[in-house]
């Protein structure tokens, strides 16, 4: 018998899932990382998370929220969707268009704010 899964259960998953792997990447991140993170333009960050928030203020439609994430764990991830190491293709589309800096920076802003 197949069961049907919720909007919510979806959501859950997800959440577990981009957490988990956060995870996973933290040890293969940069040494000096966490420094690189701390010279970051936090205006740029801003500037660049518009596009960002496009999707993922819309936490219902199963799409995490960002806001507060560990700096080093967003990094990690995002150079995963980069590299396609993570399976997602809109998220692989919007990470391939991202340099390291400018991940750095949306990094940066976003481990910012309050979730």
């Amino acid at each position: 018998m197949k069961k049907n899964i919720s909007c919510g259960e979806l959501a859950a998953f997800w959440a577990v899932l981009v957490l988990s792997f956060g995870a996973v990447y933290q040890a293969r991140a940069d040494a000096g990382l966490a420094e690189q993170i701390a010279k970051a333009d936090m205006g740029y960050g801003e500037y660049l998370a518009g596009e960002c928030m496009t999707c993922h203020r819309n936490q219902s439609a199963g799409i995490p929220n960002i806001n507060g994430l560990d700096a080093e764990k967003f990094v990690t991830i995002m150079r995963a969707y980069r590299s396609k190491e993570l399976e997602n293709k809109v998220m692989q589309m919007m990470a391939g268009r991202l340099n390291d800096e400018q991940i750095i920076s949306l990094a940066a802003y976003f481990s910012s704010l309050s979730n």
